[in-house]
């Protein structure tokens, strides 16, 4: 931390090389050990200088620690119960998702409003564009969907650069965090289909079209439940389907810079992704994709040998659209 006293900083040198012994402990299978440097941690560690606190009052890092810990020593019960309360306490969210009778009324008129035929990606930083781009593009041309890759240039143009979030997820390199507030950005301004770039099109002889309603507010849910302001269903923000000016992206929008000054050290799927976009959306209604919307998905950088085996697999069984590969 730049500008920190020395103490803080020795504390967070101390902080970070405990959290690491810990890992090594576990990648090791030293279990005993490992759960005693825990249970320490847990009563000692101070989190303000170094983390942000989970539900469970715990600092995040060291909460993750139990998490790995359980799933090393194959405990399903701990595993479940860490998973699910690795959040941040609800207060420091709840004030996303209070809206008055007038955006109730807003978001119910949204979601009779139909979403435009127009495929959104965003790439952005050094790494090479991801071949699923070029794929979507044609499967949109096939279908009569626009498609759009948002490069960096584009979202300058869009006015991002004087979004604080983003501008500070670019300037210490999370683009990950930093597309979060692009596509809410994206969507707010133009709406359509917007879609991470490790989807790739299962098959060529369908769209969305034939599979959702395309009216009004669509996503996917997160396999694993989180304890949220807003229930426990968690909602992926990988994949989303909306009209214009829906109110949720506004509030997104609204709502970011406050959520990520008041955790300045939290990751971004609490601060601009998953989390801090679920309670924003249950505001009002909104449609699930089905399951099968996803039809499957390949380990990181599997070669695009085994994702054109997949996509035959999925004709064959009549699956659905979405393939889940990083190919970076």
């Amino acid at each position: 931390m730049e500008g920190a006293p020395e103490g803080v900083m020795e504390s967070r040198q101390q902080y970070r090389a405990a959290i690491a012994g810990i890992r090594s402990l576990i990648d090791t299978r030293a279990y005993d050990e490992a759960r005693a440097r825990l249970d320490d941690m847990a009563r000692t560690a101070v989190p303000a200088a170094h983390d942000e606190v989970t539900l469970l009052g715990l600092p995040r890092k060291v909460h993750s620690l139990f998490l790995k810990l359980a799933k090393a020593e194959g405990d399903a019960v701990a595993r479940a119960g860490y998973q699910y309360t690795m959040v941040p306490p609800a207060e420091r969210i709840a004030g996303c998702g209070r809206p008055g009778s007038e955006e109730r009324r807003a978001i119910a008129r949204a979601n009779a409003a139909p979403v435009p035929r127009l495929i959104h990606q965003i790439w952005i930083g050094d790494g090479p564009v991801p071949p699923a781009t070029q794929a979507w593009a044609r499967h949109a041309a096939r279908h009569g969907y626009a498609y759009r890759l948002w490069r960096e240039a584009d979202l300058r143009r869009l006015g991002l650069e004087d979004d604080p979030v983003f501008a500070g997820m670019l300037a210490t390199r999370d683009f990950p965090g930093a597309v979060d507030v692009a596509r809410y950005f994206i969507l707010r301004e133009e709406g359509g289909l917007y879609l991470d770039c490790d989807w790739y099109p299962a098959r060529d002889d369908i769209a969305f079209h034939d599979v959702l309603p395309l009216v009004g507010l669509t996503v996917l849910d997160e396999t694993i439940p989180r304890q949220t302001p807003s229930g426990s269903l968690l909602l992926a923000n990988s994949f989303i389907a909306a009209p214009p000016r829906h109110p949720v992206f506004e509030r997104l929008v609204a709502v970011l810079p406050e959520v990520w000054r008041a955790m300045p050290l939290a990751p971004a799927w609490w601060s601009t992704g998953p989390l801090v976009f679920t309670v924003c959306c249950r505001t009002g209604s909104v449609t699930l994709a089905d399951a099968a919307l996803v039809a499957g998905s390949l380990p990181r950088l599997m070669p695009f040998e085994a994702v054109e085996r997949l996509r035959d697999e999925v004709r064959a069984a009549d699956g659905g659209l979405l393939i889940a590969w990083k190919s970076w």
